[in-house]
């Protein structure tokens, strides 16, 4: 059996602290194959590249896995980039430890060829590690070098293995305390068509769903073990257009768990008595996939609602007490600057929700906003991406673009732009003890909030 040391290189705080699930699961699945795994979250723990590389010469691992969840911050307002911290991890990994080092995590498969070279890693594993790593650590342990250093991990994960029986408790405490939650998978893959969007390059086009007595098992021991008062649902999009996912709120309201919780939602036509029963199980909020703000422009980023939708379902939420929060993409595909006045005057009309908003699209390999970049001249066919391009519409200009939306949400305190101005005020209300999310406290009592007054609409 292998002695296995796997580091969370995740070091943002954007828009809140995530609990590392993907490395959990990964450590779960080697475990029980009898591997030693030892777990280091370079946020939690707050350290250098040099600290961790004598953390791993004093571990002496025979492999030392890296996830990579980012590899920017997705904000042409304020980028961050990630790759180079990432370089300077290995390195100072190299000049310590002879073990095999394997690149993972959603970022990692995003580039796999890239990053492997660029990082000189010795594996890459794309996709679903739980399996994929399991093998690699097999080979390694029987002192085999594994022909092909790229292994794909798009394989039929089983219910068994997405669950995660176990957390760290002291990583738990820290994410509690510090991003107001613990998270959780209902499912994986997703069979939508988002122009931007790689879950479905990552998880596959189909829904592999949890059986949900296995989802509210899990729920529980967050809540009974770990003292959990919010949690997430961290499926790319919660409710599935079969509904199963209303299963899973079924479960949680028979067994009479009402722990508050949030999840991502796509807009449709719900019913008052589907948000009722949501109600009922504790979700406190929503994060709507909604992207554009116009009918236009959601056609234009492959979205298969309308902005109808949208203000229904905004509607149905916000009255029932649901928190809700929409993050909308300016200058995709489709943008002019008719549906930028048009966009904003229908933000402008949805009440008791906070806003976010960003300008342009991260071009991400694989996905349709790639092909037409490349179509378009914006980028070449054979571009990595690695260092972040952002898709901006020929038929509106960015500066332009920029002050309407400034201007726009000037003296909104629950419309915010450019949206590092929200993670900020989200941190400060997180070490004030609030859990979850907290766009709730932009648009409180249902009204609408500016700076200096209040209005009811």
């Amino acid at each position: 059996m292998a002695d296995v040391l796997l580091i969370s290189c995740n070091i943002t705080r954007e828009p809140y602290p995530v609990y590392p699930l993907g490395m959990a699961m990964v450590a779960h699945a080697a475990r029980e194959q009898g591997h030693r795994v030892t777990e280091l979250d370079m946020l939690r723990m707050n350290l250098s590249c040099e600290r961790v590389a004598e953390m791993a010469e004093s571990l002496a691992p025979d492999v030392i896995g890296l996830s990579l969840r980012n590899i920017d911050n997705l904000d042409s307002c304020s980028l961050h980039a990630y790759v180079d911290y990432y370089d300077q991890l290995v390195r100072a990994l190299r000049e310590v430890s002879q073990a095999a080092i394997v690149l993972g995590g959603c970022g990692y498969s995003l580039f796999p060829e890239v990053l492997l070279e660029r990082l000189g890693g010795d594996y890459g594993v794309v996709g679903e590690g739980e399996a994929a790593f399991c093998r690699l650590l097999e080979d390694v342990g029987m002192g085999k070098s594994p022909t092909d250093r790229i292994l794909q991990g798009r394989v039929v994960v089983t219910n068994k293995m997405m669950a995660v029986p176990a957390r760290d408790a002291d990583l738990a405490s820290y994410y509690l305390q510090e991003g107001g939650m613990l998270n959780v998978q209902s499912k994986r893959g997703c069979p939508l068509r988002c122009a931007y969007c790689n879950y479905p390059l990552l998880e596959g086009r189909t829904y592999r769903f949890r059986p949900p007595e296995d989802v509210v098992d899990e729920i529980d021991m967050l809540i009974s073990v770990y003292g959990a008062d919010f949690y997430a649902i961290a499926d790319s999009v919660f409710n599935d257009q079969q509904g199963q996912y209303l299963s899973v709120v079924e479960e949680l309201v028979r067994r009479g768990i009402h722990v508050p919780w949030m999840a991502f939602f796509r807009p449709q036509r719900f019913q008052r008595e589907q948000v009722d029963l949501l109600r009922r199980s504790g979700l406190h909020a929503v994060e709507w996939g909604t992207d554009c703000a116009t009918d236009a422009t959601l056609e234009g980023m492959q979205k298969d609602f309308t902005w109808e939708e949208v203000r229904h379902s905004n509607r149905l939420f916000s009255e029932s007490g649901i928190a809700c929060a929409h993050f909308i993409i300016f200058g995709g595909p489709g943008e002019t600057d008719d549906t930028v006045r048009e966009g904003l005057d229908n933000i402008e009309k949805l009440d008791r929700c906070a806003v976010f908003a960003f300008l342009g699209v991260r071009i991400l390999p694989g996905t349709a906003i790639q092909r037409r970049a490349v179509e378009e001249g914006v980028i070449c066919s054979n571009q990595s991406l690695l260092e972040p391009v952002f898709y901006h519409s020929p038929d509106v200009r960015r500066d332009s673009l920029h002050t309407s939306v400034s201007n726009a949400f000037a003296d909104r305190l629950d419309r915010v732009y450019p949206p590092g101005d929200g993670a900020e005020k989200i941190q400060v209300f997180h070490k004030m003890g609030r859990r979850g999310p907290v766009w709730d406290l932009l648009c409180a009592d249902g009204r609408t909030r500016r700076r200096g007054k209040t209005s009811t609409r």
